[in-house]
């Protein structure tokens, strides 16, 4: 593993003897937060802990089929806990909590920090983060073996979840060798590909293609090569979806030749969030979003701000009085 082996072995010990552990995974949870939580439970129930797994939103419909995703928790009380473990986690806030529980961070609280994302401060008390995984739940397949903690048929399915959804079913710049290796592992451990194939890529509902069908048809790409495209209150009200419908949409506008990189602009509620994807290596998602307050990685970052999305012969941000064009996303030279 990339993580020191004292890290490591701290955080196990932590685990091993704390009895009542919540499982946060961020808001607008996605496959890794999820898989990666999840696997958790199913070893700490092994092992005859009493677990609580906690997200402040619900889970999409795509990843009830995985074991215990019916045991997700809406509130929770740290003071009857022994230990935290956030997951996939990449800043305070995007744990929807880092204001209503500013105790469980930097060291206040018993936490245990796992994650995969650079722009990650190290807020736990027991900080796993490894910038080269692919995943969250890659990450951890790596930790169970090193401590020779069994990988179950259940978590192997949780976890191959998460790898297959942060690496597009492997398809993404990120999926390389060590992705294969382990996801052969998982397979190898009883993995469940085919439920993975069916019930997150091949399951999309009519009114999730409805949306899909407005994101393309707005497509438009600027003279510097972003493509970009938006959505808004209005499309989801229309056509009854939610944001996590636009799960994968994305993908779609960074297929575009010759694209610097793509932009999917969400306006919803008054907040406008942006997802940047690219597949080219001269350009550095995390310092474009980082110009708005955002980041994640160099292949696939956000941002979100309060504001409104209007469409001109280029698009703008206006947030609070501040405006945010087009041309301050084009990477620089």
């Amino acid at each position: 593993m990339r993580i020191p082996e004292e890290t490591i072995r701290n955080a196990a010990r932590e685990i091993e003897r704390a009895e009542r552990i919540v499982l946060i995974s961020h808001k607008n949870p996605d496959g890794d937060t999820t898989g990666a939580a999840l696997a958790f439970y199913e070893l700490l129930t092994l092992m005859g802990k009493s677990p609580v797994f906690y997200c402040i939103d619900p889970l999409p419909e795509s990843f009830m089929f995985l074991p215990n995703s019916d045991m997700l928790v809406r509130e929770f009380d740290e003071n009857e806990f022994d230990l935290a473990i956030m997951f996939d986690v990449a800043a305070e806030h995007l744990s929807g909590i880092d204001k209503l529980k500013p105790d469980l961070f930097y060291g206040k609280y018993p936490l245990i920090n796992i994650d995969h994302h650079p722009s990650n401060e190290g807020f736990g008390r027991w900080n796993l983060i490894d910038t080269e995984s692919a995943s969250v739940t890659l990450l951890l397949t790596h930790f169970f073996n090193f401590l020779g903690w069994r990988i179950t048929p259940k978590m192997a399915t949780c976890l191959l979840t998460g790898i297959y959804t942060d690496t597009g079913s492997l398809k993404h710049s990120n999926t390389n060798a060590e992705v294969h290796r382990v996801a052969s592992q998982l397979l190898r451990s009883g993995a469940r590909l085919k439920e993975i194939v069916k019930y997150i890529f091949k399951n999309t509902k009519v009114e999730t293609l409805r949306l899909w069908g407005r994101v393309m048809k707005r497509i438009s790409q600027t003279p510097d090569l972003i493509t970009v495209s938006y959505v808004n209150d209005d499309d989801f009200r229309e056509t009854e979806t939610t944001p996590s419908d636009l799960t994968g949409a994305i993908d779609y506008l960074n297929a575009v030749p010759d694209a610097k990189f793509s932009l999917l602009l969400t306006e919803m509620n008054g907040k406008v969030k942006g997802s940047l994807r690219t597949m080219r290596e001269d350009v550095d998602l995390t310092e474009i979003a980082g110009r708005v307050g955002g980041g994640g990685h160099k292949k696939a970052s956000g941002f979100s701000m309060q504001g409104k999305v209007k469409m001109e012969t280029r698009f703008t941000i206006e947030s609070e009085g501040e405006r945010f064009e087009d041309s301050l996303f084009v990477p620089k030279p």
